[in-house]
């Protein structure tokens, strides 16, 4: 018994150095890295009452503005506010809402390719290419929205581009990335981000917080990019109307909806348990991890 007592620490301490060599050879452990962007930020000012909440007790990381839109300036004030909130410029060429439009940022006579007879934007990506945009035109405008977002003293993080317009072409897509290359800007979704896996836009309202839940509980280790449009319950919010074809019925429930999701004291529990590691644009900038060409 005495002769065991007095091995016993030399055969603890062989042990701990075992364990201790073979955490050495390890690879870090990989974990999930998630990206919580809004989009429309300036439609409406119940979106930007909905912004400041998500971002100030949500899991939102990531805020796009549309600059022409008719509440940019409440949502710009709200960005000065508050520096810390990473934004960006949601590039815009549409206005896709019933009796509910805005125009460029320039002088819409300048960008007349861009618009209908009454300089307002056209509601549906259909529209815009119908009317055959002249990519000069389009590449002003689109200087114009984030010359304006700096000039209102925004620190930009990204850019990003609101519904498909500016997808539908390559010669469109190249006019975003040389602007996102001249500013010195990434684009959101071509940062190695999978954007799929997150996708909760058409769940319906009743649904999203379970279905978030879901996928935060089962997501693998990986990059991924959640988009949520954020809005509340208000009678500015009721009374829009989506003129896309497929344009989801009762808007405001999804949006108002996907702020309970992202305030959810459930759904911050669950990133909590899982160590789930939430990221904005400008977090990946200060790391280093976003190259621009």
């Amino acid at each position: 018994m005495k002769k065991w007592l007095n091995t016993w620490p030399v055969f603890l301490a062989v042990m701990i150095f075992v364990i201790l060599l073979a955490r050495a050879g390890q690879q870090p452990e990989q974990s999930v890295e998630l990206i919580v962007r809004g989009d429309d930020m300036g439609m409406t000012h119940s979106a930007n009452e909905a912004f400041e909440l998500a971002f100030n007790r949500g899991i939102l990381t990531a805020g796009g503005l549309i600059v022409p839109s008719p509440w940019f300036e409440d949502a710009a004030r709200r960005c000065r506010e508050n520096r810390l909130w990473s934004v960006g410029v949601h590039l815009c060429v549409n206005a896709e809402w019933q009796d509910y439009r805005w125009r460029p940022v320039l002088p819409y006579n300048l960008v007349s390719s861009l618009v209908d007879k009454d300089g307002y934007f056209f509601p549906t990506a259909q529209a815009f290419l119908n009317n055959n945009p002249r990519v000069e035109e389009l590449e002003k405008e689109l200087r114009a929205q984030v010359d304006r977002a700096l000039d209102r003293g925004l620190r930009l993080d990204y850019l990003d581009t609101h519904m498909d317009s500016l997808e539908t072409r390559e010669e469109y897509r190249a006019v975003v990335r040389r602007i996102a290359r001249e500013y010195g800007l990434p684009i959101s979704g071509e940062c190695g981000e999978d954007r799929e896996f997150f996708d909760i836009y058409a769940v319906k309202p009743e649904l999203k917080e379970k279905v978030l839940i879901e996928k935060l509980q089962t997501a693998r280790p990986g990059l991924y990019l959640l988009v949520v449009h954020p809005g509340l319950d208000t009678p500015e919010e009721r009374a829009i109307v989506d003129l896309n074809p497929d344009g989801l019925k009762d808007v405001y429930k999804y949006r108002s909806a996907e702020v309970k999701a992202i305030t959810s004291p459930r759904v911050k529990k669950v990133i909590a348990r899982r160590n789930i590691k939430l990221l904005s644009y400008r977090d990946f900038r200060e790391q280093g991890r976003i190259k621009i060409d």
